[in-house]
């Protein structure tokens, strides 16, 4: 099959319909949807994606697994040394503005530069692989030769040394016992001579993985949404630890076919220009309101917070700030830890206009019984906790303890804000004090 990326993400998302009934099931792992469409059954919405727990395993039915970078693999000898690595990723934004769709998806580009050295007396003629582990690459059917330039093309995949630019392909094949064997390669290959040094240089760019998650700790989670004891319903509610993810990654296993250890091996990632674009974009930059392409019906965008606040997490530790991202450097290098970025959009506003919308969208789902003030206040208190304010409510505390984005931090002061988050906090404390006079939310 080709790589013209089939694209649920926009239809999960469009199946948020807010005149939708939404019931969660006793599992805790689904929601049913009615009133839509597009679809009359359920949506499985946690978890959603399984990438807290593996930057290779399968994205669920709300999100779209494009792969990882990855490290040459040797398929053929084993009389080659990889001896050095210096890898550069540069995140960006897509080639069009994203709707949902996956033509807008971000973008992550991959510059790669490996020095290669035969350790053998002879003349060696290596197959080289190249795994993609995109969920798009896992059709078992045969790769025509259309098929695979199309692959190529899709990728831009470039591999080239001193003297040749190498003529690549995608295959399916039955992967191979042992590490970085995957079903799915880019291949090709290259002679050396005794003893022969080649610096062999690849490029190609892939879409950024992008899903729905919670920002709940796995170990935390409950299919229970009492388990934790009671509370206000503002827990329970998904604006709240409901986020987009988007993840890039780099597998460096695959590099473990080859012989001996790496020399040196340098991974930077170029994070600064895609941090601050992030900053000014919203979950989606087009509106997406239609539900079907053949659809009239339109709804309200599940996400509609403008300037969302958003967090990172980066692994493996030991990376160095570097002028405009960060990196890792290692000596006497045996590849096996994937470098892995996350970017967790939430529906937390990072923008006081903002406010408005995410104070609507708590005061929506509330209970009969429950007075909107209280809920507010809460709701504040989970707010100042991602300013790194320790919640003084019992209920607010255990909540953000379970969050992925949650640190306390002891020299924590009001004073201590920026001029935004500021204005953010005084512009929730006049709805706050707007609900204390008995005020209806709008």
């Amino acid at each position: 099959m080709s790589p013209n990326l089939v694209c649920y993400w926009r239809w999960c998302f469009e199946c948020l319909n807010p005149q939708a009934a939404f019931e969660r099931v006793s599992s805790g792992t689904l929601w049913s949807f009615e009133g839509t469409t597009v679809m009359k059954a359920t949506l499985r919405l946690f978890p959603l994606l399984l990438l807290a727990c593996s930057v290779t395993t399968v994205l669920a039915d709300a999100g779209v697994f494009t792969g990882n970078g990855q490290t040459l693999h040797q398929i053929t000898s084993k009389a080659i040394q990889l001896v050095s690595i210096d890898v550069t990723i540069a995140l960006g934004r897509g080639p069009n503005l994203y709707d949902g769709g996956v033509a807008g998806m971000d973008r992550a580009r991959y510059r790669c530069k490996f020095v290669l050295r035969s350790k053998s007396d002879q003349a060696e003629d290596v197959e080289i692989g190249f795994p993609v582990d995109s969920e798009f690459a896992r059709d078992s059917s045969s790769v025509s030769s259309t098929d695979s330039e199309n692959w190529v093309l899709e990728y831009g995949f470039i591999a080239r040394d001193e003297s040749e630019t190498y003529q690549v392909e995608y295959v399916h094949r039955k992967p191979r016992d042992g590490p970085g064997e995957f079903a799915s390669l880019f291949t090709w290959r290259m002679r050396f001579r005794p003893r022969e040094m080649k610096t062999l240089t690849v490029s190609y760019e892939m879409p950024i993985s992008m899903g729905l998650i919670t920002t709940e700790k796995e170990e935390q989670h409950s299919p229970n949404p009492n388990a934790h004891g009671p509370a206000s319903s503002v827990f329970h509610i998904e604006t709240l630890d409901l986020g987009v993810l988007e993840q890039a990654g780099y597998i460096t296993s695959t590099g473990s076919s080859w012989a001996g250890n790496v020399e040196s091996a340098t991974f930077t990632v170029y994070t600064d220009s895609f941090e601050t674009y992030l900053n000014y974009r919203g979950v989606f930059e087009a509106p997406s309101t239609k539900s079907a392409p053949d659809s009239t019906e339109e709804h309200e965008n599940p996400f509609p917070i403008q300037h969302p606040w958003w967090f990172r997490t980066v692994s493996p530790d030991g990376w160095k700030p570097v002028k405009g991202g960060i990196q890792w450097k290692y000596e006497n290098y045996k590849p096996k830890d994937s470098l892995v970025l996350r970017y967790y959009m939430t529906e937390f506003p990072q923008a006081p206009a903002d406010v408005d919308t995410f104070v609507s969208r708590i005061l929506k789902r509330l209970t009969k019984d429950e007075l909107e003030v209280t809920a507010l206040a809460k709701a504040k208190e989970v707010l100042l906790a991602t300013y790194g304010k320790e919640p003084t409510d019992p209920d607010a505390l255990s909540y953000v303890e379970r969050q992925l984005w949650y640190t306390s931090r002891k020299d924590f002061s009001m004073k201590s804000l920026s001029s935004v988050q500021k204005a953010i906090v005084d512009a929730l404390d006049a709805r706050i004090a707007q609900a204390g006079k008995g005020k209806k939310a709008n």
